[in-house]
């Protein structure tokens, strides 16, 4: 008896730092997006998504890997870029080092509003990150093409409104519109009067913990409908119908616990390609 529990607890151990490892471990995967609606200007966009960095300090080589792959045009960061005790000089360092990768624009998560907001919001604007707070922005190519960029608050704790998010009255309904939204179920509050054609979002941390046949240990409502990866959700129609992609990440650091399972760190470069059969392709490096 004593051997099978000496045998039990070893295996225990051998578990949890195999845990460790795998929380400190990273995945830098690539996808190409074809999307109907992105104008010919902006086909080959390039974006690196990072998600729930949460105590995390980025290492260099990450970054040094993000530009040694092509770079991006855009760095977009879908919340928790900090949680509870981490010092706002950490979170700087952070985003200093990803801006070196192309301009930043964040939304909130639900922990990023642990502490007071104020000095973190000042701190974004210190380092010119732009703060996506249930609004939108135009960007423009030299020919005059334009896309929208939208960002909501975040939902888990009820601070998202997508209305006015998606509230630009510039060109109606026709631009294309990619949404930031830390929470995938964001994908349950889109009206038929709100087409947007891709939503990143991460939060569920792909589950952190997955144990083999039974699933997550933890299962949230996230978790339960969009857990990690690629979503088809349903059409909507407006003037033309648009069919929104919905892609949920498993976030680059962890929550409570320092331990993963099954469900690695990840960062994403996302090429947008203009095409008029939809459709994705991915590479995991």
């Amino acid at each position: 008896m004593i051997g099978w529990l000496l045998a039990l607890g070893i295996a225990a151990i051998g578990l949890i730092v195999y845990m460790i490892s795998e929380a400190y471990r990273y995945q830098l995967d690539q996808h190409v997006i074809s999307l109907d609606r992105l104008p010919d200007a902006f086909d080959g966009t390039r974006l690196l998504f990072i998600s729930d960095i949460h105590r995390r300090v980025i290492p260099v080589k990450v970054i040094e890997r993000c530009i040694g792959e092509g770079g991006a045009d855009l760095v977009l960061i879908g919340g928790d870029l900090r949680e509870k005790g981490v010092p706002l000089e950490r979170v700087r360092g952070n985003l200093r080092k990803l801006a070196s990768i192309a301009p930043v624009y964040f939304i909130y998560g639900n922990h990023d509003h642990d502490e007071d907001i104020r000095p973190f919001e000042v701190m974004l604007q210190e380092e010119r990150i732009h703060m996506l707070v249930n609004e939108s922005v135009i960007l423009e190519q030299k020919d005059g093409s334009r896309i929208r960029l939208a960002g909501v608050d975040d939902p888990r704790t009820n601070r998202d409104k997508l209305s006015l998010a998606l509230s630009e009255p510039e060109d109606g309904h026709r631009l294309f519109t990619l949404l930031l939204a830390h929470d995938p179920i964001i994908a349950g509050r889109l009206l038929s009067d709100m087409p947007v054609d891709l939503i990143l979002s991460g939060h569920t941390h792909g589950g952190q913990i997955v144990l083999p046949l039974l699933g997550p240990v933890l299962r949230t409502q996230s978790l339960k409908h969009y857990g990690r990866g690629w979503f088809k959700l349903p059409a909507i129609q407006t003037a033309e119908m648009v069919s929104p992609l919905l892609f949920v990440s498993c976030g680059f650091g962890t929550s409570k616990f320092p331990l993963r399972l099954l469900a690695p760190a990840q960062l994403h470069f996302l090429t947008l390609k203009s095409d008029r059969d939809p459709g994705l392709s991915s590479e995991d490096q």
